[in-house]
């Protein structure tokens, strides 16, 4: 990519969360084609390393952590330089109706997808590792789930619609310092842990969700391609957005 083109990520260093598989790690990867680097967070320091030497250590480094522990979240904070831009896309599925909800399910999943984006960002603001005016950028990876209600889907909804109300509060925070903010929320994409809730149903009633979807289930790079531009300077007009990718499923059918 032309390092001169505002979709470019030279000179700008980024932090993912959830680095390891899946979205996160698709993540990491467009962020290096676009001339960024990288600094990957997530709980398999294994699957880290191999990140780090698939993109290269001149462009890609790693922290263990669990953000679902404050230890680690301080830890790993003060570990960091200051930083161009963050992405939140570490996370959990749970599935159950309403009446087999208990405490310990709603806490672990909060706790890992909604309370740890919290907590980071705030120790982050505390320590003050995101550029201020020169308008860096925070990505949450949400979903369209906080859009819709889907039965037996409550603790996802739940913990996902969180995060992109969250999402419109601090980007109101952060505007004065020029920090962009701004939820992405994706559909059915395949990962493996779309694969885990793909299991759960009949190979007929994934065939004929997948028909609900004019262009298909998505890949993890159609959300890292959308989440690189939230993080360039081509995005720099716009904060405390929810952008929605679906590949048509909400509006087309």
């Amino acid at each position: 990519m032309d390092q001169s083109s505002p979709f470019s990520l030279a000179g700008k260093t980024i932090v993912v969360a959830g680095a390891s598989s899946g979205i996160g790690l698709s993540i990491c990867r467009s962020v290096v084609a676009a001339n960024g680097k990288v600094i990957g967070l997530a709980r398999r320091e294994d699957r880290l390393q191999a990140m780090v030497d698939e993109l290269g250590p001149e462009s890609a480094s790693c922290i263990k952590a669990d953000l679902s522990k404050d230890e680690d979240i301080e830890n790993a904070v003060a570990r960091l330089p200051e930083i161009n831009g963050y992405v939140h896309a570490a996370g959990i599925i749970k599935w159950g109706p309403l009446k087999f909800i208990k405490r310990q399910a709603l806490e672990e999943i909060m706790n890992v997808n909604y309370y740890s984006m919290v907590l980071t960002l705030a120790e982050m603001t505390r320590k003050k590792k995101i550029k201020k005016q020169v308008y860096s950028s925070v990505v949450v990876i949400s979903s369209v789930s906080a859009l819709v209600g889907s039965k037996s889907n409550l603790l996802y909804t739940g913990s996902k619609g969180a995060m992109s109300a969250a999402a419109r509060v601090i980007a109101s925070e952060y505007a004065a310092q020029k920090i962009r903010v701004n939820a992405v929320e994706p559909a059915m994409v395949h990962t493996d842990m779309a694969s885990e809730a793909e299991a759960l149903l009949s190979r007929e009633a994934v065939e004929k969700d997948m028909q609900s979807y004019p262009f298909g289930y998505g890949t993890p790079e159609d959300v890292a391609n959308a989440t690189v531009f939230l993080l360039s300077d081509a995005s720099r007009w716009i904060t405390g957005q929810s952008l929605v990718l679906d590949g048509g499923w909400l509006n087309l059918v």
